[in-house]
């Protein structure tokens, strides 16, 4: 990764990064690992996102892959924040090789291919664990909805408290204030365990359904200390990390799975939902041990989830 500081305006500048190997911006934010992303523009080959991570509102483009543009960030935000949250100091072509290596499967090796731009972002463990909470029989665009409503509930206007003069996604004509930031919820912090245990009623009206009772179990056990992320994080193991979240009210196989790989950064995790399963019945003969895929079968796992959601959205068009 290399990276300049480039003049955009008077007072005004944008950090250019270059170097990323494939690093595609839209295929990482939009391949279901993350829910705070919100589309700014698409055109003309160039895609621009809002998103939020460690409370810091960033606004990011690109129109080459493998180059990343960062607006309106400061170098220390952008060393301390966007690069880990954006895994930009890791070399994915290397991955991809090694995956590739590993497999008889043309279509694993057609899906890597395909999708080898994605990268695993290095979400919070504590976000990633609700939002794949919620994500359980839901849809991504629901989801996010969700999601931001939470974040509405409890959190705190990011965009509001930063004095920006205007809006960073375009969607009202005067400068952030509660009353209409609101109505949109994306550029809110997200909620602390304690947030949600001290009030959990917050929580309805985001119509969280059935899962509110296991979004209350997961904060009052984070908040206690019953359990506790970052001795889960340390151990560094898919097996204890899956162990521990799974003692959580209505986490299962694969919302642990998913925490394990997006939260803890647990490379192995293979989740399996409906899109996996219907990957391995068709083309992998109904049977693929995750164990043969290496060290770095998480990242296999989501070249081919995307491969199978790009084929099905082209054959649908």
């Amino acid at each position: 990764m290399f990276y300049k500081i480039e003049a955009r305006g008077v007072g005004e500048s944008i950090i250019h990064v270059f170097g990323l190997g494939d690093y595609d911006l839209s295929d990482t934010l939009e391949c279901g690992q993350c829910f705070r992303h919100e589309l700014i523009k698409k055109e003309g080959g160039y895609v621009e996102y809002l998103t939020v991570a460690k409370d810091r509102l960033m606004r990011v483009g690109q129109s080459v892959r493998g180059e990343l543009l960062f607006y309106d960030m400061n170098e220390e935000d952008f060393l301390s924040v966007a690069v880990p949250y954006f895994d930009l100091d890791t070399d994915y072509t290397v991955i991809r090789d090694e995956i590739i290596s590993l497999t008889d499967s043309d279509f694993l090796k057609r899906a890597a291919m395909a999708a080898g731009g994605i990268a695993i972002l290095r979400q919070d463990a504590w976000e990633s664990l609700v939002s794949f909470i919620i994500s359980q029989n839901n849809n991504i665009p629901r989801i996010k909805k969700i999601v931001k409503r939470i974040c509405t509930e409890y959190g705190e206007n990011l965009s509001y408290k930063s004095g920006a003069e205007k809006c960073p996604l375009n969607r009202i004509d005067t400068p952030p204030c509660e009353e209409k930031c609101r109505e949109c919820g994306a550029c809110y912090s997200f909620p602390s365990a304690s947030d949600i245990n001290a009030d959990p009623e917050k929580m309805l009206p985001a119509k969280v359904g059935f899962r509110y009772k296991y979004l209350c179990d997961a904060a009052k056990r984070i908040d206690t200390g019953t359990t506790n992320l970052q001795e889960i994080a340390a151990a560094a193991s898919y097996e204890v990390t899956c162990e521990e979240l799974k003692k959580i009210l209505g986490v299962g196989d694969k919302v642990a799975a998913c925490v394990a790989l997006f939260g803890f950064r647990n490379m192995e995790a293979f989740p399996i939902d409906v899109w996996m399963k219907r990957a391995i019945d068709e083309h992998f003969g109904g049977s693929l041990d995750p164990k043969s895929l290496g060290k770095y079968a998480g990242v296999a796992q989501q070249y081919i989830f995307h491969y199978m959601r790009s084929l099905t959205d082209t054959v649908s068009k």
